[in-house]
C-alpha cells in the first residue's frame, strides 16, 4: 500500500518553491513590489480555488525571467542544501516514515514544487528512491515558465494516472488544497494543520488525525 506524503508544510516546514524565489529576489529588488502585489492578492484566496495557484505561477515567472536552466538548476541545488541543514526545517518522525517508505518502494512524493527542486531536497534529506510527482518546467531565452502545476485536483489525477488500481494508504498533508487527494486515502494525516485546513477537511467528511 501507497504512502504519500506532501513536501511543503510536511517534509519540509518551509516553503521550498517559496525559498528560491525569495534567494532570487535578492538579486533583483527591483521585482519585489511587484510580487508582494501578486503575494497579496493569493494570501486570503482559498487554498482549494484556482486564483491562488494563478497567482504564484505568475510569481515564479516573474521572478524567474530571463534565467537560464543551468543558473536556475545551480540556485535549486543551493536551495535545497540550505533547506536539509536547518534542523528546524524537517519533523524527524515524519522524515523517518519517509525513508521507510522508501526503503519499501511504497513512497510517493507529491508536490506543487518544481520536480529538480523537490528531488534535490528529497536526496538531501536522505528520501532516495521515491516516487516523484511535480510542477514541471520548460526553458526558453524568457526563462522557465510552467509546463503542468502540480496542484489541487491534478495531484490525484496525476495519482489515478500512475496508479490505476493502487491504493493509497496513508497520506500526509498539511493543506486544503489536497482534499482531491485526500478522498482517496485510507487514513489521512494533517501536518501541523491552519485552522482554515482543519474546517476544510471537516466540512468536507474526511476524517484525519493531526500531528503538531
Amino acid at each position: 500500500m501507497i504512502t504519500v506524503f506532501d513536501l511543503d508544510g510536511v517534509l519540509s516546514r518551509a516553503d521550498t518553491m517559496a525559498t528560491l524565489i525569495i534567494a532570487r529576489l535578492r538579486t533583483r529588488p527591483w521585482l519585489a513590489l511587484p510580487v508582494g502585489v501578486l503575494a497579496a492578492v493569493a494570501a486570503p484566496a482559498t487554498a482549494e480555488g484556482e486564483l491562488r495557484p494563478r497567482c504564484n505561477r505568475a510569481i515564479v515567472h516573474l521572478a524567474l525571467r530571463g534565467m537560464s536552466e543551468d543558473e536556475y538548476r545551480r540556485l535549486a541545488r543551493r536551495t535545497a542544501r540550505r533547506l536539509a541543514s536547518r534542523p528546524d526545517n524537517t519533523t524527524a518522525e515524519i522524515v523517518d516514515a519517509a525513508r521507510a517508505a522508501s526503503a519499501a518502494g511504497t513512497c510517493l512524493v507529491t508536490t506543487a514544487t518544481e520536480r529538480f527542486l523537490a528531488e534535490r531536497f528529497l536526496a538531501e534529506i536522505g528520501v532516495s528512491g521515491a516516487e516523484v510527482h511535480a510542477s514541471e518546467f520548460v526553458f526558453s531565452h524568457a526563462g522557465p515558465s510552467f509546463r503542468s502545476h502540480n496542484v489541487g485536483r491534478r495531484k490525484a489525477l496525476a495519482y489515478r494516472a500512475a496508479h490505476p488500481t493502487g491504493r493509497l494508504g496513508r497520506f500526509f498533508t498539511d493543506s486544503a488544497s489536497d482534499l482531491p487527494l485526500a478522498e482517496l486515502a485510507q487514513d489521512v494525516v494533517l501536518v501541523g494543520p491552519s485552522r482554515r485546513s482543519v474546517t476544510a477537511f471537516e466540512y468536507a467528511g474526511i476524517r484525519f488525525r493531526r500531528l503538531g
